[in-house]
């Protein structure tokens, strides 16, 4: 094996460069490290359970020295005592890789890697040849290569029984071999983006979001040259006949877009007019609408975690627990409400979580009044759930009543307000742009959206967390949702208060 421990390119950095080299630039010099950290804790765990199921052998997962891992990793290859390796080190052409399970097996050692996924996927087979590619270059005779994945069919039982989450029966060697042809041009491509050279000039579009979604979006938006042109891109629901009009007739500008091609039933006609005029467009006949809500009004928002490996008994992998929500009541429009007022829940691993979960949400919400969350369905998805949970079953009337009084803010937002500034979204986070005194996400530091408070979910059940590090997260978790139900308040204010 190399001696050299040096490296540049690591596999998570070559994924970057195959979906994107931009990102992969950013992934060099300016770094937003949060996905890539919600995926290293997500697979920690995953990680535990598979050195269980395959023995004792040598663990290197909790070795980061890498010259250590690297000099073990070689010594454990040339050791007849060593059969099974966790984490195992190579370094070849400056690309570091490190494998879940390498086993020996007869004339040669089989790899097997995991992927927190119930089904194998494309992107599996060209992420698995990097890792081929590179042990083989370092000497390593792999005969055999399996994927392993996530058994989504397993039901949690408890006391850290994890026997059948593990499906490893997936034999990719053949695809594999295909693919580590590609390999060694990638590493000489992505490696010169180490170095001193300008950001690549690449256009958003399908790759931004393919095979994941880039974190690195809201920096390309903002690189883009302003101009006077608005896209007809930013129009929501685009249909493909509108998509190939506007590409046949080279229209780039919204303004440009005939009023014909557009769809009445998303409200495209309003958002032309609204940036024509460069004003906010709100439906004559909304002062009428708000005059269906029932007082007090309560604004509410969940959070929820898919867990891979569930932690709660009676749940299955990719379960989306329930660990937090957040209410702000108004009680008329007379009054007015700060974001400290309102009422929230947080818990992590209770093995009751999803009842407390619910009796607090019924005692805080009452029996009356509007309810109002934004894309609704998410939310009303959850209580449905809870429905068919045993531990729940006695409060499934008043899940049907709470649910009853749950409005979409995003129904009544397409429907009746439409502000330039939204520039096509309706996210709240977009739609908050438009609406004056409204409180921003992601400052320095804090949770700026649904994967930051997945990543805070695995870190405060993380048994290596200290409990000061678990309180931070508690906090920022607390003030990221209530800034959601704030910001809902202030939303439907700005809504009233301008129809009148």
């Amino acid at each position: 094996m190399k001696n050299n421990n040096e490296y540049i390119l690591n596999k998570t950095k070559i994924n970057s460069g195959l979906q994107c080299q931009k990102k992969l630039w950013f992934d060099f010099h300016k770094p937003i490290k949060q996905q890539e950290e919600y995926l290293i804790k997500a697979g920690n765990k995953f990680g535990e359970v598979i050195r269980d199921n395959y023995g004792a052998g040598l663990d290197l997962s909790e070795t980061h020295n890498i010259s250590d891992v690297v000099k073990k990793t070689n010594e454990a290859l040339n050791s007849k005592n060593v059969d099974v390796i966790y984490e195992a080190g190579f370094i070849y052409e400056d690309t570091l890789v490190r494998s879940d399970v390498l086993r020996r097996i007869k004339n040669g050692w089989e790899l097997l890697e995991a992927k927190g996924s119930k089904i194998k996927k494309k992107e599996h087979i060209s992420d698995i040849a990097i890792q081929s590619f590179i042990i083989r270059s370092c000497g390593v005779n792999l005969t055999y290569i399996r994927l392993i994945l996530i058994n989504a069919e397993f039901i949690y039982q408890g006391k850290q029984n994890y026997k059948d989450l593990i499906n490893d029966d997936e034999d990719i060697t053949e695809e594999v071999n295909l693919e580590e042809k590609k390999v060694i041009n990638h590493i000489n491509q992505f490696k010169k983006l180490a170095g001193n050279v300008p950001n690549p000039k690449i256009y958003m579009g399908r790759h931004c979001d393919d095979p994941h979604i880039c974190n690195y979006k809201d920096r390309c938006e903002s690189l883009t040259p302003e101009t006077n042109v608005t896209p007809y891109t930013i129009l929501p629901y685009k249909s493909k006949k509108l998509i190939a009009f506007c590409e046949n007739n080279k229209i780039k500008s919204l303004i440009d877009v005939p009023a014909e091609q557009l769809n009445v039933i998303h409200n495209h006609h309003k958002i032309q007019e609204a940036h024509k005029n460069n004003k906010p467009w709100f439906n004559p006949e909304l002062k009428n609408i708000f005059k269906e809500f029932e007082w007090p009004f309560y604004f509410m928002d969940f959070e929820s975690v898919q867990q891979k490996v569930p932690i709660i008994e009676n749940t299955k992998p990719f379960y989306a627990l329930p660990f937090q929500w957040s209410v702000h009541k108004w009680k008329d429009n007379n009054t007015k409400i700060l974001l400290s007022e309102g009422d929230y829940f947080l818990n992590f691993s209770s093995q009751d979580i999803e009842r407390v979960f619910l009796e607090k949400l019924l005692k805080v919400i009452g029996t009356k009044g509007t309810i109002f969350a934004h894309s609704a369905s998410t939310e009303k998805a959850v209580l449905n759930r809870l429905k068919e949970k045993k531990i729940c079953g006695d409060l499934n009337e008043a899940i049907d009543k709470l649910n009853s009084r749950v409005y979409d803010t995003v129904k009544l937002v397409r429907k009746n307000f439409y502000d330039p500034l939204m520039r096509g979204s309706y996210s709240l986070k977009n739609i908050i742009k438009a609406v004056p005194g409204a409180v921003s996400y992601g400052q320095k530091g804090d949770i700026g959206g649904g994967m930051g408070a997945q990543l805070s979910w695995l870190v405060c059940t993380d048994k290596k967390t200290s409990e000061q590090e678990k309180k931070k997260e508690e906090n920022l978790l607390k003030d990221y949702c209530a800034k959601d139900t704030f910001n809902l308040y202030l939303l439907i204010k700005y809504l009233m208060f301008s129809s009148k």
